[in-house]
């Protein structure tokens, strides 16, 4: 099913600055055994970056392809470690999920994620995601 996707990022820095980015995508929303699976494309740079979001009955996974790459888990209450790779290097990655809230329905999809995200070496911050998915009509 084709949708259009808002994703909301707040972030909360240590020094107490808060950055929000709102982007808006065309994407695919594909349902399997496994969970809700989002996926579209973003342009940066001159560049293509892959992007799929899937959404579980008690997790949520945020994979990111191309120049970087990156796999974010989120489970409420866990903390999840993994790798961001770059151009100019790879970083440690740590992840723990305060909240996770959704609300499926037949033509959208609403994803609330509030975490504690650590590059190592490079930023530590508190987020909030917010995703919207809408059918396009």
């Amino acid at each position: 099913m084709d949708v259009k996707i808002t994703i909301k990022t707040s972030q909360i820095l240590e020094a107490g600055d808060i950055q929000t980015i709102e982007s808006f995508y065309n994407g695919k929303k594909t349902l399997k055994s496994t969970g809700i699976f989002l996926a579209f494309e973003e342009n940066g740079n001159m560049k293509k970056y892959h992007r799929v979001i899937k959404i579980g009955d008690k997790e949520v996974a945020i994979i990111n392809s191309g120049d970087s790459s990156s796999k974010m888990k989120f489970v409420e209450n866990e903390s999840h470690n993994s790798i961001y790779r770059t151009p100019y290097g790879s970083f440690d990655m740590s992840i723990y999920t305060y909240k996770i809230k959704k609300k499926i329905l037949e033509n959208e999809v609403k994803l609330n994620l509030d975490y504690k995200i650590e590059i190592k070496g490079l930023m530590k911050a508190n987020n909030r995601i917010e995703i919207k998915a809408i059918a396009e009509e």
